[in-house]
């Protein structure tokens, strides 16, 4: 009778247990099903989901007919999972056909093979970067195999079907015409960070917005079938177009490349403006770096020196003091004056003109055909040194221009009231100044223009993903002289070319060519100048009926004419723009206007 008693207990107290037991297992069940199934299934997620970013592609950068200067390329990184290509003793199974139904064992040293096969390496250098990266970490789920493929590369490895390989898009800026505009497009250094130019002027519209998506994995790191999510597009960034012609700026950065190394000289810039609109079609430089491969070139001719590197411009300023003297009333293209080859006109100041003469009787425009810095000196002092200073600033001069690059230069300008007295006369000639080649191409726009002198610009536009459209705030028109001047001085230096020495050198059959030249000296650095000068030629085509600048500048040759070479330099310029631009040539008839020779 106990022994019943005693195996009826035990069976309450196994039947008790089994029923709480039950009823723990019920509870929990529910709780991890119903309550609090959402914050389980969060939390496992977030174990075992792989964020990945989607990166945006960085926009192009065009020419003004939307041909490519820089783009981006997309390459990509290949890597595996150290930890993984040991899982399941070092094999996996893959299928044996396209059906899918067959499926064939497959070592890691097999896979390593095939891998290396198809990346140029072996499989031993392949799987000493896993025995590497496991050494240092026995977790390890991330190691680089190959970085920078190709598409057609990334295709063969993925036919592969290897789990623990992956893959991630690594994006390459490209330069297709190689140093075709380089000094202005710039460059952009690791992981397509922007170094100089328009890469890092218009970055912010270059650069995308990149996305998101995540996808969940297996233990042995396989993304579980249709478990990708797109949490975020990608947006990529926009186009960039710049004012530049493609092939003009080839042609250009050509002659100014043979022209430097013709004379020996030192460095060569060479701009070409479109007039009405002010618009800088080609801006070539010697040396021009390419984005390609920035370390082959000088490392001083990285920048968009046109912008960055005023010098004293010389004779070609000449120009702003005559337009001063014509639009104030003080003169008029046949105003005399006796000119010396030297003049002293006050204690301590002193200049000359560049060759010997006795006192001429020059007219403005004879002064500025023979380029008389005491001539122009002569009648310039008619204006005091703050209307002659104000005059220099409506053309530009001493203002940082603002065509779309990072930096330009607004060159040195001085006020009067910092003026010696020397320098108050050498301002009337383009010394005790400084301006870049744009500034100066943005003289003679002006004149061209009717004397409205319209800001240059470099950079176009932006046009966005969505396909809207910003252009860039380049500054507004202004009318610095009046219509009457500008044509007065398109007259004047019309005649420069017509009865100078220089007509030989610029001619251009059909086409009626305006300009100045300039041969300026350049501050040493230590208080004086150097010995050596800087030649330039600013003109004008077709004088009848202005459309586009030329601005060419040698500095410092040591094996022939930099004077020439500047001519020759404007005259292949204008003849590669006139065939570009398909310019019809000239109709009017040029006037000769007295120059006081005649006498």
């Amino acid at each position: 009778m106990t022994r019943t008693r005693s195996g009826t207990a035990r069976r309450l107290i196994a039947l008790t247990i089994v029923v709480v037991g039950a009823l723990v297992f019920a509870v929990r069940l529910f709780d991890v099903q119903v309550v609090s199934a959402e914050e389980l299934g969060e939390q496992a997620k977030g174990k075992r989901a792989v964020p990945i970013v989607i990166p945006s592609l960085r926009g192009d950068i065009v020419d003004r007919n939307g041909e490519i200067l820089g783009t981006t390329d997309e390459r990509y990184d290949v890597q595996l999972s150290p930890k993984n290509t040991r899982v399941g003793g070092g094999s996996f199974y893959r299928p044996a056909d396209e059906g899918g139904i067959a499926t064939v064992r497959v070592t890691s040293q097999q896979a390593f093979a095939e891998i290396g096969e198809i990346t140029g390496q072996t499989a031993e250098e392949i799987e000493t970067i896993v025995d590497d990266a496991l050494e240092e970490d026995p977790k390890s789920d991330f190691a680089y195999v190959k970085r920078s493929v190709d598409l057609t590369t990334l295709t063969r490895l993925k036919a592969l079907n290897i789990p623990w390989l992956t893959f991630d898009s690594n994006h390459a800026r490209s330069y297709p015409n190689g140093a075709v505009a380089g000094n202005l497009i710039g460059f952009a250094g690791a992981d397509s960070e922007p170094q100089a130019g328009v890469e890092l002027s218009q970055d912010a519209c270059l650069t995308g917005i990149d996305g998101e998506e995540s996808y969940e994995r297996g233990a042995d790191g396989v993304a579980l079938p249709g478990s990708v999510v797109v949490t975020q597009e990608a947006v990529n960034g926009g186009t960039v177009q710049l004012t530049v012609d493609r092939d003009l700026q080839w042609e250009t950065q050509q002659i100014i490349d043979a022209q430097v190394k013709r004379v020996g000289a030192e460095w060569g810039l060479l701009t070409v403006v479109d007039i009405r609109t002010g618009e800088l079609v080609a801006v070539a430089e010697d040396g021009s770096v390419d984005p390609n491969d920035v370390d082959a070139g000088d490392p001083t001719k990285r920048e968009a020196r046109s912008f960055v590197d005023p010098y004293e411009p010389g004779s070609t300023f000449k120009t702003i003091t005559a337009a001063a003297l014509i639009d104030s009333g003080a003169a008029t293209p046949g105003t005399t004056a006796s000119v010396p080859s030297t003049w002293r006109p006050e204690d301590g100041v002193v200049f000359s003109d560049s060759f010997q003469h006795e006192a001429m009787p020059w007219t403005l425009a004879g002064i500025m055909l023979h380029s008389s810095n005491v001539g122009i000196s002569m009648l310039g002092s008619k204006l005091d040194a703050e209307t002659r200073y104000d005059y220099l600033r409506a053309f530009g001069i001493g203002e940082s221009t603002r065509a779309g690059l990072q930096v330009e230069d607004a060159g040195l300008l001085y006020p009067p009231d910092q003026w010696d007295r020397q320098t108050s006369y050498n301002t009337m000639f383009g010394q005790g100044l400084s301006s870049t080649i744009v500034q100066t191409a943005g003289v003679y726009q002006t004149i061209a223009n009717g004397g409205v002198r319209v800001p240059p610009s470099v950079v176009a536009s932006c046009t966005g993903a969505d396909g809207s459209v910003q252009e860039p705030e380049h500054g507004e028109a202004v009318r610095v002289v009046s219509e009457k001047t500008a044509d007065s001085m398109m007259q004047m230096l019309e005649n420069v070319v017509k009865q100078g020495w220089i007509s030989e050198h610029v001619s251009i059959p059909g086409y009626r060519i305006a300009g100045k030249t300039g041969t300026a000296e350049q501050a040493d650095g230590r208080g004086g100048y150097r010995g050596d000068f800087v030649h330039s030629f600013a003109g004008i085509f077709p004088a009848d009926d202005p459309q586009y600048v030329v601005v060419s500048s040698i500095a410092y040759p040591t094996s022939g004419d930099g004077g020439v070479a500047a001519l020759r330099s404007f005259h292949d310029a204008a003849e590669a723009t006139i065939r570009t631009f398909h310019i019809p040539p000239s109709t009017g008839k040029y006037r000769k206007l007295p120059t006081g020779d005649e006498q």
